[in-house]
């Protein structure tokens, strides 16, 4: 049992996922039919962590009007909000009046299946002033790294080192236990950083910081990659079939695992490929296909022979009849017409209307409420006038 206050930093911009951003916080995007900071919560309230801190900002009435005091998902949120930017480690200091003992920190963005208790009882174990989560990962350069001794203590920490600097693969996944002491080596209410500033003065003060080598699946959703990363392991877990009683399956094809909603109709010769998720009050229509990794939000209609592969659509969004989007991401309430090709990793912000023909070409972006006019093509990025 983890019996901890545990403070979820929640505050950030989301820049590197825009323009989803422009009209969600990120740890409201949705992910697989709740959003990203529900994930978060249930499992901390599934290891029965009851007091939860989630630090706001940019957006926060958003937060703040969905998660209300926390009893319908079992746990008591409180929501220090920061006037400004204050990092990682300003905004915990931001909160310091909670936090009189032993406490966890947790980014927003953190997807995982890792275990807090297991990390709360080996920094228990260790005696330290702080315990760092750390994975193995392939670039080093992207995260902060951690050399650790014989017993795990930290010997050196390094915050996205060059390539000559490498002299590990742990990887901080910005999962801490922390002793309230912590808290004296942060200024009050300015920015600072726990990897780039903190724990880099712990070290020189001769506290004792642990690394805590952890197994199991963990993506920070913070880039669109991981995000649709997230996604598919989400999706991945889903065991059969989970058809609302009142969605309308006509002489369609649902292989794998499929989860279908309330009022939703599949129609005449559409394929839908698992594991595939698909909201409440959408219309798939005939001869359409959802392929495996897909997820669709409540009241989207797909026209006829449109093809919807590894890609995450928002709510009340239409795709046109023939069109094509693969491995991309469709914020709400945008139309697409006919024949349309959205490539791999770009991305539609909220509310944009794409004319028939048209093609985003990979990685290209489109700010919300947009207008792209019939047979475009885009590369790179668009975005709103000033």
């Amino acid at each position: 049992m983890v019996n901890v206050k545990v403070i979820v930093l929640a505050g950030g911009y989301g820049t590197r996922l825009q323009p989803l951003t422009y009209t969600k916080p990120k740890p409201m995007l949705p992910l697989v039919g709740k959003p990203i900071l529900q994930f978060i919560i249930e499992s901390i309230a599934g290891e029965e962590s009851a007091d939860i801190l989630i630090t706001t900002n940019y957006c926060r009435e958003q937060i703040i009007d969905y998660f209300g005091d926390g009893s319908d998902f079992g746990v008591r949120l409180v929501y220090p909000e920061e006037k400004k930017p204050l990092g990682t480690a300003g905004s915990v200091k931001n909160s310091e009046k909670y936090l009189n003992e032993t406490f966890a920190v947790i980014q927003g963005d953190n997807i995982t299946e890792i275990k807090l208790k297991h990390i709360l009882s080996f920094h228990r174990e260790m005696g330290g002033i702080a315990t760092i989560a750390l994975l193995p990962v392939e670039r080093p350069h992207q995260f902060g790294i951690a050399q650790l001794d014989v017993d795990n203590k930290v010997l050196r920490f390094k915050e996205k080192p060059q390539q000559d600097e490498f002299f590990s693969d742990l990887a901080n996944i910005g999962l801490y236990i922390l002793e309230p002491e912590v808290l004296d080596y942060i200024p009050f209410g300015v920015e600072y950083d726990f990897a780039k500033d903190v724990f880099p003065k712990l070290l020189s003060s001769g506290e004792k910081i642990y690394g805590f080598s952890a197994r199991g699946f963990w993506t920070d959703v913070g880039i669109p990659e991981n995000y649709l990363k997230a996604a598919r392991w989400i999706l991945s877990k889903l065991k059969g079939k989970k058809l609302a009683e009142n969605a309308k399956i006509e002489m369609a094809s649902l292989s794998g695992s499929v989860e279908i909603g309330e009022g939703t109709r599949i129609e005449n010769g559409a394929e839908i490929m698992g594991p595939v998720v698909i909201g409440d009050g959408c219309v798939i229509s005939r001869n359409s296909r959802i392929a495996a990794g897909s997820v669709v939000g409540s009241n989207v209609k797909i026209g006829r022979r449109a093809r919807v592969v590894g890609s995450l659509v928002y709510e009340e969004t239409q795709i046109g009849t023939e069109s094509y989007l693969n491995n991309c991401i469709i914020a709400e309430k945008c139309r697409l017409g006919s024949n349309v090709e959205i490539d791999d990793m770009s991305i539609l912000g909220a509310s944009c209307e794409i004319g028939d023909y048209a093609r985003l070409h990979e990685g290209s972006k489109v700010w919300p409420r947009i207008r792209i006019a019939k047979n475009s093509v885009v590369h790179g990025f668009i975005k709103n006038q000033p």
